[in-house]
């Protein structure tokens, strides 16, 4: 199976990135050795600059390690992961998930429920 990758595209205005990585750094990344299929790839601001009036995007790139680990990574995940994502939606303008894998790969069928 292939490795999947989770980029969070997350738009705000430049005052509240600090806010949000700092949320990241001490809300969300103290539980990813629970939820240990999961890491932080990169973060990457665009536009590199400050603009007046205008918005920037935060991007997040997470790894998990298959399919499999991705959802269950989100059947596991605890209270905080919520409680973190509701408090970066009252900062943010936008929030948007990709879910993505390599193309070249064969897609695995969805699990069965037992």
């Amino acid at each position: 199976m292939s490795e999947v990758h989770i980029l969070d595209e997350i738009v705000l205005w430049p005052g509240d990135i600090a806010t949000v990585l700092q949320l990241l750094e001490d809300q969300y990344l103290p539980g990813l050795p629970s939820r240990h299929t999961l890491a932080l790839s990169r973060r990457w601001v665009s536009p590199p600059v400050q603009l007046e009036g205008q918005s920037n995007t935060l991007w997040l790139l997470w790894e998990v390690t298959d399919a499999t680990g991705y959802y269950t990574m989100r059947g596991t995940a605890g209270l905080e992961v919520p409680a973190f994502w509701a408090t970066v939606d009252s900062l943010c303008l936008q929030r948007r998930r990709h879910v993505m894998a390599d193309a070249g790969q064969p897609l695995p069928k969805p699990l069965e429920a037992p």
